[in-house]
C-alpha cells in the first residue's frame, strides 16, 4: 500500500515542476538580404542567454557557441556552407580554452583534421601542427604560456619540402628566417632581433629539380644579393652577384653607417672593373658623385647616369657620358645641360632631365626645371621632345609649365601643347608629318570646356 500513498505527493510534484521550468526562445538579431536569418541568440526570459547560432544564407547553419552567464561556454561547432563539420573547440567564461580542431571535408559525412591548436584564456600556447589535405604535415608553431611565440616554426609544402623556417620572434633577440625552394634549396635568409628582420639578408637564385630528401642542401644555393636590413624596412644591400659567382656589383658605406654610401662599384665577368662611383662630402642633404644604373636584365650595360644627389634630387650637370650606348646618340649628347640621362627599356630615344635651384626651391632643393628625349643617330639625331616644369606651391610638388613640345624624326614639328600648372591652357596645335596643322584647340584646364577651331 505503500506506493499508493506516495502517489498524490509525486503528483503534486511532477506538477509544481512542469509549471516552474522556463524555456528559451529563439530571437533573430539579423537577416541575411534574402530574408533568410543570418544571427539568432536563445534567450530564457529572465534575459539570459542560452546560445547564439550564425547562419548561411541558405539556411545551413554555420556555428553554435553555447553561454553561460551571457558569455561563451562550452563547446562551439562550425559547419562548412554543405552542412559538414569543419571546426571544433571549447568556451571558457568567454575565451577560447583548451583544443580547437580544424578539419577538411573528406567525403559525406566524413572529415580529417587540417589543423590542432590549443589556448588557455584566449592566448596560443603549446605546440599546433597541421596537415596538407594529403596528409602530409602542413606547419608546426609553438607558444609558451604567455602566448609567446617560441622554438623554430617550420612550413611544408604538399610534398612534404621543406619551405619556410621561423625563430623570428619578439621574444627572441637573436632570431632569424629562412625561405626555401620546391626543391629545399634556400631562397632567403634574415636575422632577427626581437620579432623585427635586422641585421645581415641574403637573397639566393631559385634552383629547380627534385628535392634533397636528406636535407643536408638545402641551406646551400647560389647567393643573388647580400647586405644588411634594419629595423623590417630597409634594406642596404653590399654585394650583387650573377649566377656564376662572379660580382656585378659592390657597396662601401662610410664609418659603418648602412645609409652614408661612400663607394659603389661595377665589374664584368671576369672581375674587371666597368664603373665606380665615388661618394664624398656627404652631409644630411646628399652626396657628390656620379650614380650609374643597370639596362634592364644586364649586368654589365649601363643605360643610366645621374650627377650627384643633394637633398635627395640629383643635381649639377654632366660633362661626359659613359653610357654603353652613348655613341647611338653622339649628336645629341653635350647639347644641353642635363643632370640624368637614361635610355628605358625597349624605347629608342636617349631621354634627359634637368635639374638645378630656382626662388621656389625648398630649403634650397634642386627642382626638375626641364626634361627632353632624341632620336638616334641613325635616326637623324633629332630633338624628339622638350618640356619645362615648375614647382607649384598650391599642388606642392613640380607639375608640367608652359610651352611643351614634340618632333617627327624629321625635325616637323607634331604639335605645341600650352601648360599651366599641370594642365592644359591656351592654344594647343597638332600636326601631320608633313607640317600640316590638323588640331587647333583653346583649353581652360581639367575639366573644363574646349574650343576646337577648324580651319579652312
Amino acid at each position: 500500500m505503500k506506493p499508493f500513498q506516495f502517489l498524490p505527493v509525486f503528483s503534486l510534484c511532477t506538477v509544481f515542476f512542469a509549471c516552474s521550468v522556463e524555456h528559451a526562445e529563439e530571437q533573430i538579431i539579423a537577416r541575411h538580404v534574402n530574408g533568410v536569418k543570418k544571427t539568432s541568440i536563445w534567450v530564457y526570459p529572465d534575459g539570459e542567454v542560452l546560445k547564439r547560432n550564425e547562419w548561411y544564407n541558405d539556411g545551413i547553419k554555420e556555428f553554435e557557441i553555447p553561454y553561460k552567464n551571457n558569455m561563451p561556454h562550452g563547446d562551439f561547432k562550425r559547419w562548412s556552407g554543405f552542412g559538414d563539420l569543419v571546426m571544433t573547440g571549447t568556451y571558457k567564461k568567454g575565451l577560447r580554452d583548451d583544443e580547437w580542431i580544424s578539419y577538411y571535408v573528406d567525403r559525406l559525412n566524413s572529415r580529417k583534421k587540417e589543423a590542432v591548436r590549443y589556448y588557455k584564456d584566449d592566448l596560443p600556447v603549446g605546440d599546433w601542427e597541421g596537415w596538407h589535405y594529403n596528409g602530409t604535415k602542413a606547419f608546426e608553431e609553438h607558444y609558451n604560456e604567455q602566448g609567446g611565440r617560441i622554438g623554430v616554426w617550420k612550413k611544408w609544402d604538399e610534398n612534404g619540402t621543406l619551405i619556410e623556417e621561423n625563430t623570428c620572434f619578439e621574444t627572441n633577440e637573436n632570431g632569424y628566417f629562412k625561405k626555401f625552394a620546391k626543391n629545399c634549396r634556400i631562397l632567403e635568409y634574415n636575422d632577427c632581433t626581437f620579432g623585427l628582420k635586422d641585421g645581415i639578408y641574403k637573397i639566393y637564385y631559385e634552383s629547380f629539380g627534385a628535392p634533397d630528401t636528406t636535407g643536408e642542401s638545402c641551406n646551400t644555393a647560389k647567393i643573388k644579393e647580400e647586405g644588411f636590413i634594419e629595423s623590417d624596412v630597409i634594406m642596404h644591400p653590399k654585394t650583387l652577384y650573377r649566377a656564376d659567382g662572379s660580382i656585378i656589383k659592390r657597396l662601401e658605406y662610410k664609418g659603418g653607417e648602412m645609409n652614408q654610401l661612400s663607394r659603389v662599384q661595377w665589374f664584368d665577368e671576369q672581375g674587371t672593373l666597368l664603373r665606380e662611383s665615388v661618394y664624398k662630402n656627404f652631409n644630411h642633404d646628399g652626396f657628390d658623385g656620379i650614380a650609374y644604373g643597370l639596362c634592364e636584365d644586364q649586368s654589365n650595360l649601363f643605360c643610366a647616369e645621374t650627377s650627384y644627389v643633394q637633398y635627395g634630387c640629383p643635381y649639377g650637370t654632366l660633362d661626359s657620358s659613359t653610357l654603353s650606348m652613348k655613341d647611338a646618340f653622339s649628336q645629341s649628347i653635350g647639347k644641353y645641360k642635363a643632370s640624368v640621362r637614361y635610355i628605358k627599356s625597349n624605347h629608342k630615344l636617349l631621354y634627359e632631365e634637368y635639374w638645378d635651384k630656382d626662388t621656389l626651391s625648398i630649403i634650397g632643393n634642386p627642382l626638375l626645371l626641364e626634361t627632353r628625349s632624341f632620336y638616334p643617330d641613325s635616326m637623324g639625331g633629332k630633338m624628339a621632345s622638350e618640356g619645362f616644369w615648375k614647382y607649384s606651391t598650391k599642388k606642392a610638388s613640380q607639375q608640367r609649365h608652359g610651352i611643351w613640345r614634340n618632333w617627327y624624326p624629321s625635325g616637323i614639328i607634331r604639335d605645341s601643347l600650352t601648360y599651366v600648372d599641370g594642365e592644359r591652357v591656351g592654344e594647343q596645335f597638332s600636326y601631320d608629318s608633313t607640317g600640316k596643322l590638323t588640331i587647333h584647340k583653346t583649353e581652360a584646364g581639367k575639366n573644363r570646356p574646349v574650343i576646337m577651331h577648324l580651319e579652312k
